[in-house]
């Protein structure tokens, strides 16, 4: 089965490991995706676009969660934007901060929490759901290919 057919789980040891999921993910892409990443905090949400940024040419030292600022933007080839969903309470929130103008856009897209929303969800190319697997450093991480539009075959 290849990636893009469905379903891939890896096992992550350590932060780099987790970057480099997000390195080689990044560079599998084309401008107009969007990644949907689900998990606790702390599981690595922020790390794994850490290693798309680095993948794409930009600088992983700049890559920080935008949980209070709600969005990064990444110079990189293709720009990378970083939405954190964590303090969002509804729709409205997401019009009121123009979420929709950047998805599917000329970057490609990371949403942290992207599960909080069904309208979010709707639209991922690329969902990718990281839990904790026992051991202290060690995360396992599911990346779930969707069709156009993000809809389940």
């Amino acid at each position: 089965m290849t990636a893009q057919e469905g379903l891939e789980v890896r096992l992550a040891r350590g932060a780099a490991a987790t970057q480099e999921i997000g390195a080689n993910l990044a560079l599998a892409l084309s401008p107009g995706a969007v990644i949907g990443l689900c998990g606790p905090l702390g599981a690595g949400k922020t790390v794994m676009v850490r290693g798309a940024v680095q993948a794409l040419g930009g600088d992983p030292r700049t890559v920080r969660s935008p949980t209070f600022t709600l969005l990064n933007i990444y110079p990189c080839s293709p720009r990378v934007y970083h939405f954190d969903l964590y303090r969002l309470h509804s729709s409205d929130d997401l019009e009121g901060i123009g979420f929709f103008e950047f998805t599917h856009a000329d970057g490609i897209t990371f949403i942290e929490w992207a599960d909080r929303f069904p309208e979010v969800e709707q639209l991922l190319t690329v969902r990718v759901d990281i839990a904790f697997a026992g051991e202290e450093d060690t995360r396992e991480v599911s990346l779930k290919w969707l069709p156009a539009g993000g809809r389940e075959a």
